[in-house]
Protein backbone atom coordinates (compact mmCIF):
# COMPACT_ATOMS: atom_id res chain seq x y z
CA UNK A 1 0.00 0.00 0.00
CA UNK A 2 3.19 2.38 0.49
CA UNK A 3 4.44 1.73 -2.48
CA UNK A 4 1.25 2.26 -4.28
CA UNK A 5 1.09 6.13 -2.49
CA UNK A 6 4.80 6.92 -3.48
CA UNK A 7 4.11 5.51 -7.47
CA UNK A 8 0.79 8.29 -6.76
CA UNK A 9 2.62 10.97 -5.80
CA UNK A 10 5.52 10.42 -8.08
CA UNK A 11 3.26 10.49 -10.83
CA UNK A 12 1.53 13.84 -9.86
CA UNK A 13 4.63 15.39 -9.62
CA UNK A 14 5.59 14.20 -12.72
CA UNK A 15 2.48 15.70 -14.44
CA UNK A 16 3.16 18.70 -12.57
CA UNK A 17 6.34 19.39 -14.02
CA UNK A 18 4.99 18.53 -17.46
CA UNK A 19 2.31 20.84 -17.29
CA UNK A 20 4.59 23.87 -16.23
CA UNK A 21 6.96 23.38 -18.63
CA UNK A 22 4.14 23.09 -21.26
CA UNK A 23 3.56 26.77 -20.65
CA UNK A 24 6.53 27.82 -21.99
CA UNK A 25 7.66 27.86 -25.67
CA UNK A 26 10.98 28.42 -27.62
CA UNK A 27 11.35 30.91 -29.50
CA UNK A 28 13.73 30.35 -32.95
CA UNK A 29 16.07 32.56 -34.63
CA UNK A 30 18.25 32.10 -37.74
CA UNK A 31 21.56 34.11 -37.79
CA UNK A 32 22.23 34.17 -41.40
CA UNK A 33 24.42 36.49 -43.87
CA UNK A 34 23.83 39.91 -42.73
CA UNK A 35 20.59 39.46 -40.43
CA UNK A 36 18.41 37.64 -37.26
CA UNK A 37 15.42 35.97 -38.80
CA UNK A 38 12.83 37.09 -37.49
CA UNK A 39 13.61 40.25 -36.79
CA UNK A 40 11.45 41.04 -34.07
CA UNK A 41 9.99 38.40 -31.31
CA UNK A 42 7.20 38.24 -29.43
CA UNK A 43 7.40 36.23 -26.26
CA UNK A 44 5.97 35.82 -22.99
CA UNK A 45 8.53 35.39 -19.61
CA UNK A 46 9.36 32.27 -18.90
CA UNK A 47 9.71 31.57 -23.00
CA UNK A 48 13.04 30.45 -24.41
CA UNK A 49 14.46 32.07 -27.41
CA UNK A 50 17.22 30.27 -29.20
CA UNK A 51 19.81 31.38 -31.72
CA UNK A 52 21.01 29.34 -34.28
CA UNK A 53 23.77 29.80 -37.04
CA UNK A 54 22.86 28.84 -40.57
CA UNK A 55 26.18 30.88 -41.72
CA UNK A 56 28.74 33.33 -40.32
CA UNK A 57 30.48 34.50 -37.72
CA UNK A 58 28.86 36.70 -35.49
CA UNK A 59 27.51 37.19 -32.05
CA UNK A 60 24.27 37.65 -30.52
CA UNK A 61 24.73 40.41 -27.71
CA UNK A 62 22.71 42.12 -25.29
CA UNK A 63 24.95 44.03 -22.61
CA UNK A 64 24.44 47.72 -23.07
CA UNK A 65 27.40 47.87 -25.97
CA UNK A 66 26.61 48.86 -29.89
CA UNK A 67 22.78 50.10 -28.62
CA UNK A 68 21.93 47.20 -27.03
CA UNK A 69 19.22 47.25 -24.33
CA UNK A 70 17.51 45.56 -22.17
CA UNK A 71 15.16 45.75 -19.35
CA UNK A 72 16.09 46.72 -15.49
CA UNK A 73 16.69 43.71 -14.34
CA UNK A 74 17.30 41.26 -16.97
CA UNK A 75 20.29 39.42 -17.41
CA UNK A 76 22.76 40.95 -20.05
CA UNK A 77 24.04 38.56 -22.90
CA UNK A 78 27.15 38.41 -25.46
CA UNK A 79 27.31 34.92 -26.72
CA UNK A 80 29.35 34.19 -30.44
CA UNK A 81 27.27 32.28 -32.60
CA UNK A 82 29.62 30.46 -35.02
CA UNK A 83 30.84 27.33 -36.32
CA UNK A 84 32.41 26.32 -32.99
CA UNK A 85 29.20 27.90 -30.77
CA UNK A 86 26.03 27.07 -33.54
CA UNK A 87 23.66 28.17 -30.76
CA UNK A 88 22.74 30.43 -27.60
CA UNK A 89 19.57 29.69 -25.83
CA UNK A 90 18.39 32.64 -23.72
CA UNK A 91 15.44 32.15 -21.06
CA UNK A 92 13.59 35.65 -20.66
CA UNK A 93 12.93 36.72 -17.00
CA UNK A 94 11.64 40.03 -17.10
CA UNK A 95 9.19 41.97 -19.11
CA UNK A 96 9.97 44.86 -21.34
CA UNK A 97 11.82 45.82 -24.51
CA UNK A 98 14.78 43.98 -25.88
CA UNK A 99 17.10 45.40 -28.32
CA UNK A 100 20.27 43.20 -29.21
CA UNK A 101 22.87 43.01 -32.05
CA UNK A 102 26.29 41.20 -33.27
CA UNK A 103 28.75 42.94 -31.98
CA UNK A 104 30.74 42.34 -35.98
CA UNK A 105 27.97 43.87 -37.45
CA UNK A 106 26.27 46.50 -35.63
CA UNK A 107 23.81 48.06 -35.95
CA UNK A 108 22.74 47.18 -39.23
CA UNK A 109 22.22 43.33 -37.77
CA UNK A 110 19.88 43.73 -34.94
CA UNK A 111 17.04 42.25 -32.81
CA UNK A 112 14.40 42.93 -30.88
CA UNK A 113 12.58 40.83 -28.45
CA UNK A 114 9.27 42.30 -26.77
CA UNK A 115 8.55 40.12 -23.64
CA UNK A 116 4.88 40.53 -21.61
CA UNK A 117 3.93 38.14 -18.56
CA UNK A 118 1.12 35.66 -19.35
CA UNK A 119 -0.92 36.38 -15.72
CA UNK A 120 -3.37 38.22 -17.81
CA UNK A 121 -6.70 37.29 -16.82
CA UNK A 122 -10.36 38.07 -18.58
CA UNK A 123 -12.76 38.77 -15.51
CA UNK A 124 -15.81 39.80 -17.63
CA UNK A 125 -16.95 40.63 -20.66
CA UNK A 126 -20.09 42.83 -19.85
CA UNK A 127 -18.33 46.09 -19.95
CA UNK A 128 -19.12 50.13 -20.55
CA UNK A 129 -16.52 52.20 -20.13
CA UNK A 130 -12.86 52.57 -20.56
CA UNK A 131 -11.41 52.17 -16.69
CA UNK A 132 -7.92 51.52 -15.66
CA UNK A 133 -8.48 50.69 -12.03
CA UNK A 134 -5.78 51.58 -8.94
CA UNK A 135 -3.50 48.74 -8.70
CA UNK A 136 -3.74 46.48 -5.74
CA UNK A 137 -1.92 46.07 -3.10
CA UNK A 138 -0.45 49.77 -3.14
CA UNK A 139 2.15 50.36 -1.79
CA UNK A 140 3.01 46.43 -2.67
CA UNK A 141 6.17 44.00 -2.30
CA UNK A 142 6.95 42.54 -4.36
CA UNK A 143 3.86 41.67 -6.36
CA UNK A 144 0.52 43.50 -6.97
CA UNK A 145 -2.68 43.48 -9.14
CA UNK A 146 -3.62 45.72 -12.16
CA UNK A 147 -7.59 45.87 -13.25
CA UNK A 148 -8.83 47.92 -16.59
CA UNK A 149 -11.96 47.36 -18.58
CA UNK A 150 -12.34 48.14 -22.42
CA UNK A 151 -15.72 48.16 -24.03
CA UNK A 152 -14.39 47.19 -27.51
CA UNK A 153 -12.09 45.35 -28.79
CA UNK A 154 -8.89 46.68 -29.39
CA UNK A 155 -5.00 46.85 -29.28
CA UNK A 156 -4.11 47.25 -25.70
CA UNK A 157 -0.36 48.09 -23.99
CA UNK A 158 -0.12 48.45 -20.74
CA UNK A 159 3.70 49.28 -19.75
CA UNK A 160 5.41 50.57 -16.38
CA UNK A 161 8.10 53.46 -16.61
CA UNK A 162 10.03 54.68 -13.63
CA UNK A 163 10.37 58.33 -12.58
CA UNK A 164 12.74 59.29 -15.66
CA UNK A 165 10.31 58.28 -18.05
CA UNK A 166 11.62 55.30 -18.80
CA UNK A 167 9.89 51.62 -20.01
CA UNK A 168 11.18 49.13 -17.57
CA UNK A 169 8.24 46.51 -18.27
CA UNK A 170 5.51 45.54 -20.80
CA UNK A 171 2.62 44.01 -19.09
CA UNK A 172 0.76 43.59 -21.98
CA UNK A 173 0.92 44.18 -25.85
CA UNK A 174 -1.93 42.56 -28.07
CA UNK A 175 -5.67 42.89 -29.22
CA UNK A 176 -8.25 41.97 -26.73
CA UNK A 177 -11.66 41.43 -26.69
CA UNK A 178 -14.24 43.93 -24.84
CA UNK A 179 -13.99 42.69 -21.23
CA UNK A 180 -12.37 43.30 -18.01
CA UNK A 181 -9.08 41.84 -16.95
CA UNK A 182 -6.52 41.76 -14.40
CA UNK A 183 -3.09 41.72 -14.68
CA UNK A 184 -0.26 40.32 -12.37
CA UNK A 185 2.86 42.27 -12.03
CA UNK A 186 5.75 41.06 -10.03
CA UNK A 187 8.43 43.48 -9.71
CA UNK A 188 11.20 40.85 -7.53
CA UNK A 189 14.15 42.67 -10.06
CA UNK A 190 12.82 46.28 -9.65
CA UNK A 191 14.15 48.81 -7.26
CA UNK A 192 11.96 50.50 -4.16
CA UNK A 193 10.58 53.62 -5.49
CA UNK A 194 7.49 54.82 -7.33
CA UNK A 195 6.28 53.84 -11.26
CA UNK A 196 3.70 54.59 -13.44
CA UNK A 197 1.71 52.16 -15.05
CA UNK A 198 0.15 53.31 -18.67
CA UNK A 199 -2.95 51.93 -20.78
CA UNK A 200 -3.10 52.77 -24.54
CA UNK A 201 -5.27 51.59 -26.76
CA UNK A 202 -6.84 53.06 -30.38
CA UNK A 203 -9.34 55.14 -28.24
CA UNK A 204 -8.08 55.31 -25.00
CA UNK A 205 -5.01 56.30 -22.76
CA UNK A 206 -4.78 56.58 -18.57
CA UNK A 207 -1.48 56.71 -16.36
CA UNK A 208 -1.43 56.02 -12.40
CA UNK A 209 1.13 55.94 -10.14
CA UNK A 210 1.98 53.03 -7.79
CA UNK A 211 4.77 52.39 -4.86
CA UNK A 212 7.06 49.50 -4.50
CA UNK A 213 8.68 49.08 -1.02
CA UNK A 214 10.99 46.23 -0.16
Amino acid sequence: MKKIKNLMLLLMIMILINTTNSYSTTHNVSVANFSFTPVNLNVTVGDTVKWTRVSGSHTTTCDGSEGSTRPAGAPSWDAPITSGNPTFSYVVTVAGAYHYVCLPHAPDMAGNINAVVSGITNLTELVSSYELSQNYPNPFNPETNINFSIPVSSQVSLNVYNTSGQEVASLVNERLNAGSYKVDWNAVNFTSGIYYYTIRTENFIQTRKMLLIK
